[in-house]
């Protein structure tokens, strides 16, 4: 018998107010940093380096940019 894997896909809302997904390596890393600490930050630089700018909040569930604070 096998079993299913489970995926879990994490998106961005873009400026055309259209759902984006991360990458596949984006959102394991996403998913590793919730299972550590629910309520910390993840920095998206630290998995691809075009996300440099860019922090999740997982309190609040919102991205935003570290140089714009938006």
């Amino acid at each position: 018998m096998m079993l299913a894997a489970e995926v879990v896909v994490w998106e961005w809302l873009n400026e055309h107010g259209r759902w984006r997904p991360y990458s596949a390596a984006v959102c394991h890393h996403i998913e590793n940093v919730l299972k550590g600490d629910a309520r910390g930050s993840v920095v998206l630089g630290q998995v691809d380096a075009q996300l440099s700018p860019y922090i999740i909040d997982l309190q609040s569930m919102h991205q935003f940019r570290q140089d714009t604070g938006r």
